[in-house]
């Protein structure tokens, strides 16, 4: 009876034994699942790797063209304005008609010409030839509008002042100058103003006065002969 209750508190204590492995194994096999779960959901919380150069580079590209563009609307603004001015400009000296032919010593031709708007709707018109260069329709209007809003003559413009503005505002030098010929139509005057220069004629006009100041020595020589001549007479 003894060893039967001994055996039972052996079978007892044996099961007790199991049954706290058993616990454990499944407190160890729950905490498991828990922690792959863990796992899985850490794995499924990481935010994605995401590069900050590339991003700060993309803003960067995104600000530039930004940039770009506004500078671009500003320019483009910036240029109507301008464009105006000088338009407006060109009308203020109320020019009806320019055109100016210069033939450069190298015997290069150019020719400028502009017929301004003479009624509203109307588009201003001007032409550009010269050293492999043509221009025609509104880059030539644009081209002429910049030339001239910086061009001051009126109709009683000596013709110095005339050689000199046209090597200004073209861009030629003065000593380049073969010959030129500008005719210009002010608003103001009943017919054209035209002025015309050669080196040839300007040659000529230095000539002329050379040769007039030796007439004028020689006749002094003469006369002072002839005075002489006529006190010897006296004389006798």
């Amino acid at each position: 009876m003894k060893k039967f209750k001994m055996s039972l508190a052996a079978t007892a204590t044996v099961l007790a034994i199991a049954g706290c492995g058993d616990t454990e194994e499944g407190n160890n096999g729950g905490g498991n699942e828990t922690n792959q779960n863990n796992g899985q959901t850490e794995e499924v919380n990481e935010e994605p790797d995401v590069n900050m150069a590339d991003n700060n580079e993309n803003n960067d590209e995104l600000d530039t063209d930004n940039d770009a563009g506004l500078n671009d609307d500003n320019n483009a603004a910036n240029n109507m304005e301008e464009d105006g001015e000088e338009a407006e400009a060109v009308m203020d000296q109320d020019f009806q008609n320019f055109d100016l032919n210069v033939t450069l010593v190298d015997d290069t031709e150019w020719e400028f010409n502009y017929n301004p708007a003479q009624e509203d709707g109307e588009e201003p018109e001007a032409t550009i030839s010269g050293d492999d260069i043509n221009l025609e329709g509104e880059e030539a209007v644009e081209e002429m509008e910049s030339y001239l809003s910086e061009f001051h003559v009126n109709a009683a413009s000596e013709q110095e002042e005339i050689t000199s503005e046209i090597a200004d505002t073209f861009d030629f030098n003065e000593d380049d100058f073969q010959e030129y010929t500008l005719t210009i139509d002010f608003a103001e005057q009943e017919n054209e103003t035209e002025w015309t220069w050669s080196q040839d004629q300007d040659g000529e006009n230095e000539g002329g006065e050379e040769d007039t100041e030796g007439g004028e020595e020689d006749a002094g020589s003469n006369d002072d002969g002839l005075n002489f001549e006529d006190n010897d007479n006296s004389n006798q």
